[in-house]
This record gives structure tokens, C-alpha cells and sequence, in this order.
């Protein structure tokens, strides 16, 4: 089971990694061409506005980057702000932008801001997505309640079980309940072990196949402890009790890791980031570019 949670909490750090370095190396990249694009010289201002803009183009990549890697909800929502604070200010430079080009642009400058401002309402709307969902971090809390409350709950029945059959008579009533609670046990921990499958599953449909499982191995869980009650004496009453009402509490923790898991934000961020995220700020950008060449030859 351990092995399962260390899995998933490496990809989670591979991916990480990887995000950082492609962070690092573009913010790099692109603030070196901004400051060698900002040498004192005979731009105009709308040079210097799409400069900005691209610059803060970086900044919002940056820090959205950061808040998808953000592990705390405070952080996420820090690194989220930051990023809607920079793609704030290409905003206010867009409109400067549009209004100097509307004054003295050319068609090439105008044409190029109309496909500008259509990839970037596309950005802002992906980002917007992005970043409500950054930080919630659903899948990495779904493996801590695993981790944690139902490993508690797995062995409170462990040893609710093992109580209930201490003191049964004859030995061979004895071995027959051990059976049984040894499927109630096998049922719980195949059912813990289903949870990290399913927080690990790709698809909806690969998810729904694991949720029909476990409901398979709970209908085991509780048919044997039923049997297990119906085989108990008043005095180990207590534990059979405890056993059935720990496998309860347990289910509904279960539930709760399935929730979280089929919200799937830590996956869903990570794909929207490195997939549609990615090409439409590389739109924006390629446009800003474009625009940058066709005002420097306008100013001539």
C-alpha cells in the first residue's frame, strides 16, 4: 500500500520538477530579450506597451505555473493572485496598445491586434479555469485521508477482529470465525487499496470501473461481519459492534476519497497547464512579436 502512495507522490514530484525547469528556462529567456529589447534607443510607445506585455506574459505564465505546483491552499492562491495581477497589467497595456494603434497603426498592426485579442480572451479564459482549481490539490488530499484516517480504521478492525475471536469455544468454532474475519479484513484492505488505484485512474471511465469493485468488496466486508454477528455471544457483543461501526466510518471516508478523487484537480490542472495552456500563451506571444516587428517598422 505504501508503495502506492510513494508512486503517485514521486510522479507528482517528476512532474514538478519538470514544470520548474521549463518555468526557469523561459522566464530566463524571456526577460534577457526584454531587457536587451528595452536598451535605450527611438522605440515608440507602442513598442514599449507590447514589450511590457510580453514581459507580463512570462510573469502570469510564472507564477500560474507555481500555484498549480503549490502543495498549501494559501500558497496556490498567492502564486494565483500574482499571475492575475500580471495578466491584469497586459490587459491595461492591451488597451493603451489599442488605442495608439487605432491613432497611427497600420492595417498590418490593426489585423495583428484583432488575432492578438482573440488568443488572448482565449488565455484568459483557460486561465481563469486554471487557476480556480489550482491549489486544491484533491487528489493529494484524497492519498492523505487514505494515508491516515482509513489506515486508523483498518487497524481499530484488525483488532476489533482479533478480540472477537479470542475467547470463542471450541477451537474449531474458533477457526471457522477467524475465516470470516479474515475475508472482512481482506475485503477492507482490497478496498484501500482500490483508493489509490482510482485516485491514480486517468479516465472517468477507468474510475467508474474501480468504484463498481469496490462496492463489490464492501458487499463481501459486510456479509461477513454479519455472519460474524450472528456467530457471537453476548459477551464479545462489544466488539463485533465496534467492528461493524468502524468499517462504516471507514466506507464513509471512502466515499469522501472518491469525491475528492473524481474532482481529479491535481491531473486536470497539470494537463490544462503543459497542453492548452501552454499553446495559447505561445499564440499570444508569437502575435506580440509580430506586432513588435510591425510597429518598429511603422515608427520608420
Amino acid at each position: 500500500m505504501e508503495k502506492g502512495r510513494t508512486e503517485i507522490r514521486s510522479g507528482k514530484t517528476g512532474i514538478i520538477w519538470a514544470l520548474s525547469l521549463v518555468v526557469t528556462a523561459v522566464a530566463v529567456f524571456f526577460a534577457s530579450s526584454y531587457f536587451l529589447g528595452s536598451m535605450p534607443g527611438k522605440a515608440g510607445d507602442k513598442q514599449t506597451l507590447i514589450r511590457e506585455m510580453r514581459f507580463n506574459l512570462v510573469r502570469a505564465s510564472e507564477q500560474e505555473k507555481c500555484a498549480v505546483m503549490s502543495v498549501t491552499d494559501e500558497d496556490a492562491q498567492s502564486f494565483a493572485d500574482q499571475s492575475r495581477t500580471a495578466s491584469d497589467s497586459i490587459e491595461r497595456d492591451r488597451n493603451a496598445l489599442s488605442r495608439e494603434i487605432e491613432r497611427s497603426g497600420s492595417d498590418k498592426e490593426r489585423a495583428l491586434l484583432n488575432r492578438f485579442n482573440a488568443a488572448w480572451t482565449s488565455l484568459r479564459q483557460t486561465d481563469t479555469k486554471l487557476l480556480e482549481s489550482a491549489g486544491q490539490n484533491t487528489n493529494l488530499k484524497a492519498i492523505e485521508l487514505s494515508r491516515t484516517i482509513c489506515d486508523e480504521l483498518l487497524q481499530k478492525l484488525h483488532e476489533d477482529l482479533s478480540k472477537l475471536t479470542q475467547k470463542v469455544y471450541p477451537p474449531a468454532r474458533r477457526n471457522e470465525m477467524d475465516k470470516i474475519a479474515g475475508a472482512a479484513e481482506n475485503a477492507a484492505l482490497k478496498i484501500a487499496l482500490l483508493q489509490l488505484r482510482h485516485i491514480d485512474a486517468a479516465s472517468p471511465a477507468e474510475k467508474k470501473t474501480i468504484e463498481s469493485s469496490i462496492r463489490t468488496e464492501s458487499q463481501k466486508a459486510i456479509s461477513a461481519l454479519k455472519t460474524l454477528d450472528s456467530m457471537t455471544g453476548r459477551k464479545s457483543a462489544t466488539f463485533i459492534n465496534s467492528a461493524t461501526n468502524g468499517f462504516g466510518q471507514f466506507m464513509q471516508v471512502n466515499d469522501e476519497i472518491l469525491r475528492l478523487s473524481n474532482i481529479n484537480s491535481n491531473k486536470t490542472t497539470v494537463e490544462i497547464s503543459l497542453g492548452a495552456r501552454r499553446m495559447a500563451e505561445a499564440e499570444c506571444d508569437n502575435l506580440l512579436k509580430k506586432l513588435l516587428t510591425a510597429a518598429g517598422k511603422g515608427s520608420k
